[in-house]
Parts: structure tokens; sequence; C-alpha cells
């Protein structure tokens, strides 16, 4: 009832981790019946570690979480040798994540990944808002262009690419990002946002800024997953505020394929099985597939 297809791969729901939500490895199976899950999407990996951002670095506010994480990983070598051995024979498809400060970067990255069996897809991450140095491909579109071009040109599986919303129109990107080569759009990542301790006068987070998920940038997401399903023929992937089977039929009809379920997997890890129980349930009642209900909406 809940199958669901992206490129070449079939996927057993439609439902995601969100990358950075359930760390670099399988994690999350701990939680999750994997008849449940679509795809396992890990963090981003970039080729040298990364300490990250300094502490603080993640708050609560009323509408969700404010983070500046800065992509903290042990870097591709560690990766190769210590988790990509664990991702192969699970019983979920596995996505990577790529990140880099350069084109090169997310090459090295992804040619990596191609080598391993445990990977199914490759996500690359061109709009985190939380790292300082490197290109903002996240608002260049021919930037966006040349990385997907270099990494298409060394891996044939399937790629998607993870747009920000912090532009003033995503649609140049996601129409960059297919003509590319990406088989499907993650739309989208964290809104850019600051959290202020009015008696310190002074930022809650050590970064000054970062990157605003939870349930107040749905709005902003649904918005996006709408223009981007229009303005392309490839899959998107939703991403941006999904806590409970409505958001996530309310992204179907938007036009998602897909949806990744992240901040709200940090209150409560066994959620995404939650979600497809009561998605398996409402869509029986309503006598509905996902088919009727996608790219439906009404404008």
């Amino acid at each position: 009832m809940l199958s669901t297809k992206i490129a070449s791969l079939d996927f057993a729901t439609p439902l995601m981790t969100g990358s950075g939500t359930f760390g670099h490895d399988p994690a999350a199976l701990r939680f999750l019946n994997p008849a449940d899950l679509g795809a396992l999407v890990l963090k981003t990996v970039t080729p040298e570690p990364r300490h990250g951002n300094p502490v603080p670095r993640m708050a609560e506010f009323e509408g969700g979480i404010v983070n500046a994480i800065g992509l903290e990983n042990k870097g591709l070598a560690y990766w190769q040798d210590t988790v990509a051995p664990t991702l192969e024979g699970l019983p979920v498809p596995v996505v990577a994540n790529a990140g880099g400060h350069c084109a090169d970067d997310f090459v090295e990255v992804v040619k990596a990944f191609q080598d391993m069996n445990g990977v199914a897809a490759i996500e690359l991450n061109l709009s985190c808002p939380n790292v300082q140095g490197g290109i903002l491909y996240s608002t260049d579109s021919i930037g966006l262009a040349k990385v997907v071009t270099a990494c298409r040109e060394v891996s044939d599986k399937p790629m998607f690419v993870k747009l920000s919303p912090n532009v003033t129109d995503i649609r140049p990107l996601a129409k960059a990002a297919a003509d590319s080569g990406a088989d499907a759009l993650t739309v989208c990542n964290t809104l850019i946002g600051m959290l202020v301790d009015w008696r310190l006068r002074q930022p809650v987070l050590a970064n000054g800024i970062g990157g605003m998920s939870g349930p107040a940038v749905k709005p902003v997401a649904m918005h996006m997953v709408s223009q981007c399903a229009a303005a392309v023929d490839i899959p998107i992937i939703a991403s941006g505020g999904a806590a409970c089977a409505d958001d996530v039929l309310e992204f179907v009809v938007a036009g998602a394929t897909a949806v990744q379920i992240g901040t709200a997997a940090f209150l409560n890890p066994a959620v995404i099985s939650q979600i497809a129980s009561d998605l398996r349930s409402i869509l029986a009642q309503e006598n509905l597939t996902l088919a009727d209900l996608r790219g439906s909406l009404k404008l």
C-alpha cells in the first residue's frame, strides 16, 4: 500500500529519516520496524574530519529547534573503514549524504560512495546553512549545476540533491539540479534563524545563527515542494516539519513522492513506525492510494 519508487529504487514506504537526525550509522533501525522505513538517510560525510561548531550548538524554541552542528563527522577514511561495512545487508536501502567546500570535495566523497555495496543512493548536501567557508552552491544555480554534473560523471547510483529554502526563488536551483542529472530533489534544508538570550544580550547558539527545523518550517517547505514539483519532472522528497501521517499526506498532495522525518524523531525515535501505521489506516479508510493523492493540489 505504501510502496514508493524513486529512480531505480523501490521503497517499502515513502518515509525516510532526515539526514543528520540519526547519525552516520544504522542506529535508527533499533527503534523502527524496517517495513515502515523507506530509506535510511545518513548524516553528511566530508573528505576530512570536522569538529563542528562550538557549543552550545542546539536549542529548542516553541516551533522546533535551531542547530549549528557544523557537519561534525570523522571524515571519509574513517567512514569507509568503520561505518560502510555495517551498511551491507541492511533490510532497508541506505542513502549516504555527501558534503564539502568545493566541487572536488563532493566528487571525492561520491566516488567513495559509488564503490560501497551498502550505499543504494547518494544525497548531495548543497545547502547546509551553518558551515563557514566554501562556495554557497545553495544560492548559485551555475555552481550547483557544476557540482551535480561532476558527481554524476563519477556515479551511476540514484542521486538526490538537497536544496536550501534560504533563497528568493527555489525553482532555478531545482531546474539546474534536474538538468544536471539529479534523480530527485530533497526540499528543503533548514531555514537560517537565531535565538537570543535577552538577559545575556547574546545569541543562544555559540555560532550566532543556525538552521531552524521542526513544525514551524512546514508551511515554507510545503510551498517549496509545490513549486519544485511544478518546475521539474523528477521526484520531490519533502523535508521540513513533518511529524504525523496528516503532514505526510499534505506533502504528497503538494507533489512529494517521499517525505523525510527528522526533528520529530528527536522527541520520539519510533515516530516513523507510528506514522507508517497511521498512513496504512487512513488510506484504507479513505480507499485511496498515494498515487491518487500525489500532486493533486488544486491551485
